[in-house]
């Protein structure tokens, strides 16, 4: 009877309803707001945001697992108003920056209400945002350039512009680091992964919040591209763990949007 549970422990730490849920939960609302409708996907998102807040409150979940969820729930958050708001009155130039600066604050705003105490240089430690072992992190984001190549055969998407463009390549890059990548692995790893260690096993952690990443990549309506960016979510949350580091996987994260939207539609 103790090995039995023992191993039904093991596995209920692997594989927990709540987590399993939440993930699943996304997945529908992602499908809902992509192929239904964009307001039955926002109601969706609402519904499933005060479910699970009444459900933190209600039930007795230990802290570790209330905080991963709420870190989780950030997404639904993001999810209405990503649908909601008019973005449509900014221009094409201005819309990325918005959007990911948007993400940006619901995680610090996030973090500070978690960890009043901290300042902002004490909330990018948390997120295991560090200046060291620079080399060792550029190195990672090489790391990028073939991942790019091949999720730009998964999606083939067109080149912006007929001849390719110095500025608008620059600009690319600047947006891709400074705001999609940072905003996209602080969420990702910084919060959701690292509440999850809090709570699981690293490789449950890795593997839960890998398949969050790829729920949220449903907006591009391509079954391949879910299985890629699990993978990659694999891949950036297993350098995440082992480096205690961030800025590895902003780098590797940046450099392969950047080659799969302004470099290998112009050479493939």
């Amino acid at each position: 009877m103790g090995g039995l549970r023992l191993v039904y422990g093991g596995w209920f730490r692997f594989f927990h309803p709540a987590i399993a849920a939440v993930s699943v939960l996304l997945f529908v609302i992602e499908y809902l707001l992509v192929y239904v409708s964009g307001a039955i996907g926002v109601l969706a998102a609402l519904a499933s945001a005060l479910i699970l807040y009444a459900l933190i409150s209600v039930l007795d979940v230990s802290e570790s697992l209330a905080n991963a969820l709420e870190d989780i729930s950030i997404l639904l958050i993001y999810i209405m108003l990503m649908a909601g708001l008019p973005w449509f009155y900014l221009s094409q130039s201005l819309l990325i920056p918005a959007v990911y600066s948007l993400v940006l604050a619901l995680c610090f705003w996030r973090a500070s209400s978690r960890y009043p105490q901290l300042g902002l240089r004490g909330i990018l430690e948390h997120f295991w945002l560090k200046r060291v072992d620079l080399k060792r992190s550029c190195l990672v984001g090489l790391i990028g350039v073939p991942l790019g190549a091949i999720e730009y055969f998964i999606l083939l998407p067109p080149p912006p512009a007929p001849f390719f463009d110095v500025l608008y390549f620059l600009q690319c890059m600047v947006y891709m680091l400074f705001f999609v990548a940072l905003a996209e692995e602080i969420i990702f790893r910084g919060m959701i992964l690292r509440s999850l260690l809090e709570f699981m096993d690293p490789l449950p952690s890795v593997l839960w919040s890998a398949l969050i990443f790829s729920a949220m990549h449903t907006v591009w309506r391509s079954v391949p591209e879910l299985f890629f960016t699990y993978a990659a979510g694999v891949l950036l949350g297993s350098i995440y763990y082992k480096t205690r580091n961030l800025v590895g996987p902003i780098l590797l994260h940046a450099v392969n949007n950047v080659m799969l939207l302004t470099v290998m539609p112009y050479i493939a």
